[in-house]
């Protein structure tokens, strides 16, 4: 299987990343560290359960606080991979797709 990033762009097709606060995360399949943090523990087995494979959005769980904490320690080791917001000059939009392929 193939992933394909497909980033398309109203402007020049160079978009670059932003300030703004990510919050979409995939779940990094091959990495493994013991989290020190109880409740970033209780986030992470709440992710493998939830989203296995797929991207999620730190909105759909239900304590947004714990979500936060437990999702800063998972993506400083790496067990998360961040989604960023991509921008280009002001007034042009910029659409992220992501689709996997099975050879």
């Amino acid at each position: 299987m193939i992933g394909l990033d497909i980033y398309v762009s109203t402007g020049e097709g160079k978009p670059k990343e932003t300030d703004f606060r990510t919050t979409v995360y995939k779940r990094e399949l091959e990495q493994v560290y013991n989290l020190k943090l109880k409740g970033s523990r209780a986030f992470y087995s709440e992710v493998c359960k939830r989203f296995p494979t797929l991207p999620f959005s730190l909105r759909a769980f239900e304590d947004q606080g714990s979500a936060k904490i437990g999702q800063r320690e998972c993506t400083d080791h790496n067990l998360l991979i961040p989604y960023f917001v991509l921008s280009e000059k002001a007034g042009e939009f910029v659409a992220h797709f992501h689709t996997t392929v099975a050879i």
